[in-house]
């Protein structure tokens, strides 16, 4: 059985235009039933940043679905989020990338997952034996997802089902991390929260995403898009392929499809305002990771030598002292400690790194870069040659 997904047009950070964006797509999709219902937004809000460095949902669009909702009935509307930092400021967080300003002006409530408390969820079998979520989530009575498309270095791409690790508040994301060092580890790790957490409907804000080091250090890319779907498996099945990645290499998709989750298959999946071979990102700057190197590589001599091959090869995080400002936030959120303060430099213990990338994610001032050495350089050429 397939699944629909809205892929509209739309080029403007404007609210009266994505309003109409939103219900040209509801009328391919089905209006959601919010009638008298607790809405939960949750954006993607990673860290304090303006809306135009494209690394935090537009505020345009969480005012526009917001205003959407409320003109169907719902009861209320509520916008949080968790952001990687642990010890960030939220009123900050919410100041910054424009969430506050919309919620003075349209009466939506703020709410701070790592201050409204943490129900553990049962885990049955999964890579945890409970999920600790903020209790907002048990709280409302619909969740709309609204993720931003955007490349990502240790998963490759954020989107739907990535979103949902915000719903973590406070140290419990570094922890998962250290849990789950690998990407395949992780990314099951995500689909059980993206399991747990079940947003009702996701609109994603790919008018403008990011590439190249996403989610954070990324370029700012024009998609002029907006993503619609009940099913977000297949809504992050089309967002990858926007991003020039097939369903299987984004381990969250393939492992959601898997479990059947929702729909992985491209071909299963019902599309509304675009057609699938014009959206495939085959300009987008990707990421490089160990993983998807080996994973891409069909040599059976690379094979037989892929395990020693991943010692070998060096990608890693490294600080560049002329933009490091020793604010600290890298040691503060590096989940095995692999990071100290020198007196006035910060240095990393590449061997207590297991390269999850947090620092290079959260670092305010971009001061941490991704390094390939020679032979990751040497196999990511290789691997784009087969």
């Amino acid at each position: 059985m397939g699944s629909k997904v809205a892929v509209l047009e739309c080029q403007q950070y404007d609210k009266d235009v994505i309003k109409t964006v939103i219900l040209r797509g509801f009328d391919f999709i089905g209006r959601p039933e919010v009638k008298n219902r607790r809405v939960l937004l949750k954006p993607n809000l990673l860290m304090p940043a303006e809306p135009h460095y494209a690394v935090t949902t537009h505020p345009a669009l969480v005012e526009a679905v917001g205003e959407v909702l409320l003109d169907f009935g719902a009861k209320e509307v509520l916008i949080g989020d968790s952001p990687g930092n642990a010890l960030s400021d939220i009123d900050n967080l919410y100041r910054r990338t424009g969430i506050s300003s919309l919620a003075e002006k349209k009466g939506f409530k703020l709410v701070n997952f790592s201050k409204e408390g943490i129900v553990e969820v049962e885990n049955p079998g999964g890579v945890v034996p409970t999920i600790p979520l903020s209790k907002v989530i048990k709280d409302v009575d619909y969740i709309v997802n609204l993720p931003k498309l955007k490349t990502h270095n240790f998963t490759l791409m954020t989107c739907a089902i990535k979103n949902t690790f915000g719903t973590i508040p406070g140290f419990n994301k570094s922890k998962f991390h250290s849990i789950a060092p690998s990407p395949r580890e992780f990314s099951r790790l995500l689909v059980e929260i993206y399991r747990t957490v079940s947003p009702a409907l996701n609109i994603v804000d790919a008018i403008e995403g990011m590439e190249g080091d996403g989610p954070s250090g990324g370029i700012p890319k024009r998609f002029n898009k907006v993503l619609m779907g009940y099913d977000g498996v297949a809504v992050d099945a089309i967002g990858g392929w926007m991003l020039g990645y097939t369903p299987d290499e984004i381990y969250t998709t393939r492992i959601a499809g898997e479990i059947g989750l929702g729909v992985s298959n491209l071909e299963d999946i019902e599309l509304f305002g675009s057609k699938l071979q014009e959206l495939f990102g085959s300009d987008v700057k990707k990421v490089t990771t160990v993983y998807n190197i080996m994973e891409r590589i069909s040599s059976p001599v690379l094979s037989l030598l892929s395990r020693r091959l991943v010692k070998l090869i060096k990608i890693y995080p490294e600080i560049d002292d002329t933009k490091c400002v020793r604010c600290e936030i890298c040691l503060r959120s590096c989940p095995r400690g692999a990071i100290s303060k020198a007196g006035d430099r910060m240095l990393i213990d590449y061997k207590k790194c297991i390269s999850c990338y947090c620092c290079h994610e959260l670092c305010p001032q971009r001061a941490i870069r991704i390094k390939k050495n020679r032979l990751a350089d040497i196999l990511w050429l290789a691997r784009d040659s087969n």
